[in-house]
């Protein structure tokens, strides 16, 4: 997942304590196994299915200075279910958010992965700072306690000169790291979501052991605007697509947005609350989401405030366990990787004069009938609690090496129609830099379909095409 609506997608809630230390036996065995570096144990109770067998892997903070320290990063391994034939190689599977564990999502990866996996070996791995492998717990982010503006800076000084170690460049090297220990030589990767960033990520630095590639709702490491303009004009078309094809809306959806916004900019929390409600419609299923959001619009017009009020109200729980989901650890790698609408090598206030001059400069009919002002500063794709983030030092690499290309491994793209957490134009951006690249656009789908929308063809195209290539 990507970018807020944190409670929308369902991940298995672990233990809270840690992966069992006793090693029952060397990884190994496979088609493709080498000799491995690293023994797996029991994992946690809790974890779910308990078939699968856990390790740890201590790596460096930085591995450019390794004074920093090393961090462990924790991953199960789930066996082929048919061992009495040859293994037919490997899947690692990359979970999104940033922010949650992949091990959590085991499960899920089982049932759409299905009977790949008689004869292929699984395997996820926790991104440092998520789930066992060390979370990041910033209290006022994870509590939800004030701005996420106050949050970030507050988790900056928690993390001191660490901050920069959150990135994705580093996490893909931290899934090589657990290849080489297991001793596979090729793997195939699956990733969703953020997952398809970190997967990019992967491929560009070690795209040499990548077998084929399954990426389900992309957006791009390289080359994408601080705008991300695509996700708030797919979210506007959205609702009016699902009007079109619902028996219970009618009319022209986008008039009555626009009147209702204009409507929204005359009371105290202006339009904002609406823009990030539709926002987190994308996810499944979205034409229940975005209904929602046109039935509101509609009652709003009527005189009816109630159903916009709940449906934009601000939640107060917080987000629950770190190892579950680490807001900290979703802002961090946001702030440290993404396009944003200023220089991130620049101090606050030349990053809010920055900020400032791009709503000035930006077209104002891009994302009729909200204005840039409000998509830059209250827009869920926009970042502007970054603001407060430190500036990128010398250790920082980005999640491409500039200039590299992307491996020729056979790669699967997958778009949901409606999703607006990250847009098919998105996906499209993605299929057109790898070279062996097939896009497929799921109608009426949304976020990460393949997963999470069971209905939908995009889980068989999965299997098909890891049949067929990996």
């Amino acid at each position: 997942m990507r970018r807020l609506g944190v409670g929308v997608l369902c991940v298995a809630v672990l233990a809270a304590g840690g992966l069992a230390s006793g090693a029952e036996r060397r990884a190994g065995g496979g088609a493709e196994a080498g000799e491995a570096a690293v023994e797996l144990g029991a994992c946690p109770k809790k974890v779910r299915p308990q078939r699968l067998r856990c390790g740890t892997l201590r790596v460096p903070l930085e591995r450019s200075d390794p004074s920093m320290g090393r961090i462990p990063i924790r991953f199960a391994v789930r066996a082929p279910t048919d061992r009495s034939r040859p293994s037919l190689g490997t899947i690692f599977a990359v979970e999104g958010g940033p922010g949650y564990g992949s091990i959590a999502s085991t499960r899920y990866y089982i049932h759409m992965l299905g009977p790949l996996l008689e004869r292929r070996e699984l395997v996820t791995v926790d991104m440092r700072g998520t789930g066992h492998s060390r979370a990041i717990d910033c209290p006022a982010l994870q509590r939800a306690q004030g701005s996420d503006a106050h949050g970030v800076a507050q988790c900056a000084r928690i993390l001191g000169p660490s901050f920069v170690s959150y990135r994705t460049s580093a996490a893909a090297d931290d899934l090589n790291a657990v290849r080489e220990a297991l001793g596979r030589e090729r793997i195939t990767m699956y990733g969703d979501s953020y997952g398809t960033f970190l997967t990019q990520s992967y491929a560009y630095r070690h795209g040499e052991s990548l077998k084929s590639i399954v990426i389900d709702s992309a957006y791009p490491v390289r080359g994408e605007s601080g705008w991300f303009p695509s996700l708030t004009r797919t979210g506007i078309r959205a609702l009016a697509i699902v009007c079109r094809r619902s028996n219970s809306c009618s009319g022209p959806a986008r008039k009555r947005l626009a009147q209702v916004v204009e409507l929204l900019r005359e009371t105290p929390r202006g339009a904002g609350p609406l823009l990030t409600t539709i926002g987190s419609s994308g996810y499944e299923p979205p034409r229940r989401y975005y209904s929602r959001v046109n039935d509101a619009v509609s009652a709003y017009l009527d005189g009816n405030r109630r159903p916009m009020r709940r449906l934009t109200r601000v939640g107060d729980g917080g987000y629950g366990n770190p190892r579950s989901y680490s807001r900290g650890l979703e802002l961090a790698v946001s702030c440290n990787d993404y396009s944003m609408l200023w220089d991130k090598a620049a101090d606050e206030g030349r990053r809010r004069a920055q900020q400032r001059a791009a709503i000035r400069s930006y077209p104002p009919e891009r994302f009729r009938p909200f204005t840039p002002a409000e998509v830059a500063r209250e827009s869920f794709s926009t970042y502007p609690m970054c603001l407060e983030w430190p500036r990128q030092n010398a250790l920082y690499q980005p999640p491409a090496p500039p200039g590299g290309a992307a491996p020729a491994a056979p790669t699967l793209v997958i778009a949901g129609e409606l999703d607006d957490v990250t847009s098919a134009t998105e996906a499209a951006a993605v299929a057109g830099a790898f070279p062996r690249s097939e896009l497929r656009v799921v109608r009426n789908a949304g976020h990460v379909p393949s997963l999470y929308g069971g209905r939908y063809p995009a889980r068989d195209w999965v299997r098909e095409f890891i049949s067929g290539h990996g």
